[in-house]
């Protein structure tokens, strides 16, 4: 279905932007991969304004092939965002779609980051008195994963700490007018708490949240009852049905325990593309998979010889 901006929403960006004292949005762009990055720290360029989340599977910067762009974020109300919740703080998220949540009282960015040995890196800051959230993206011009680094500074003492991470993929809307994504937790390569995934029943487009942190926070996956909007990340935490093809938004979220005045903690997480939900996330790039997918794939291959064996 059609997800329009309301009036209401309208009208009170344009005051916020007005009142708003926070850079530009920026723009990153790869041979796989086009992006913005938000005043607020998402991606996107603020509501639907282009570019959001591009992707050309093909490597060639070829984002809009026959005139129509292969973009994930922009149609309808784009929604990505990340929230976090604490017993001082309750929940606490910002939003592109409805950035100016009264969430940060200061904000910095976002702005290019050199030296980070990256084709592409940006960096983005917002603080208020329970925390300082730097959100700072990263890809190469060969990759088609976009490294997420979130850093957490305790502004005073947290107790019960949590954050996530979630996106409404829309990549059949400029070619199909259709919301309706095929959405799924874990693949052939990673679990469901590690990953959630979503892909275009006609382009077969397809991104997904993945967790590169391993088992150091408690953390899983889910596919939200809704589309467009920040889940509590309890509601993460508990996890959804694996398979479920809706207009709906996919989740990644962390539960970081207690965090005392003035500490920190690093979240890396990745927002990762590719040819089908069963592979995606496997290789960054568009050479060679990683030792790790190389040796998970090794294991496939061994476990199938081993049961046709038994089956002789």
């Amino acid at each position: 279905m059609f997800k329009p901006l309301t009036k209401l929403s309208v009208l009170a960006i344009g005051a916020c932007i007005a009142a708003s004292s926070q850079a530009a949005p920026l723009t990153l762009t790869g041979n796989f991969l086009k992006i913005g990055v938000s005043d607020v720290g998402t991606l996107g360029s603020n509501s639907n304004n282009a570019p959001g989340i591009l992707h050309d599977p093909t490597g060639t910067q070829n984002f809009c092939p026959g005139g129509i762009c292969n973009d994930y974020l922009t149609p309808g109300t784009p929604h990505e965002g990340f929230s976090f919740k604490s017993d001082q703080s309750g929940f606490i998220g910002n939003d592109n779609a409805s950035p100016f949540f009264p969430s940060f009282t200061t904000v910095t960015g976002p702005s290019l980051l050199g030296g980070s040995g990256f084709d592409n890196a940006a960096t983005w800051s917002g603080s208020n008195a329970f925390a300082t959230i730097t959100n700072s993206y990263f890809f190469n011009n060969g990759d088609q994963r976009i490294l997420v680094k979130t850093l957490i500074t305790a502004n005073q003492d947290l107790t019960n700490l949590k954050f996530a991470r979630s996106e409404d993929p829309d990549p059949d809307v400029n070619q199909f007018n259709s919301f309706v994504s095929i959405n799924q937790r874990g693949n052939a390569l990673f679990g469901t708490s590690d990953f959630v995934g979503a892909a275009g029943p006609n382009t077969g487009l397809t991104i997904a949240l993945l967790n590169l942190n391993g088992n150091t926070f408690r953390h899983n996956t889910a596919i939200g009852p809704s589309c467009c909007s920040n889940l509590d990340p309890d509601s993460v935490l508990a996890g959804s049905a694996d398979n479920i093809t809706d207009d709906r938004s996919i989740n990644l979220g962390y539960d970081l325990g207690n965090l005392a005045n003035g500490n920190s903690v690093e979240l890396e997480y990745a927002y990762v593309f590719g040819d089908s939900l069963d592979t995606a996330g496997g290789n960054p790039g568009g050479g060679v998979p990683e030792p790790s997918t190389l040796v998970l794939l090794g294991l496939g291959l061994a476990g199938l010889y081993r049961r046709r064996a038994r089956a002789s």
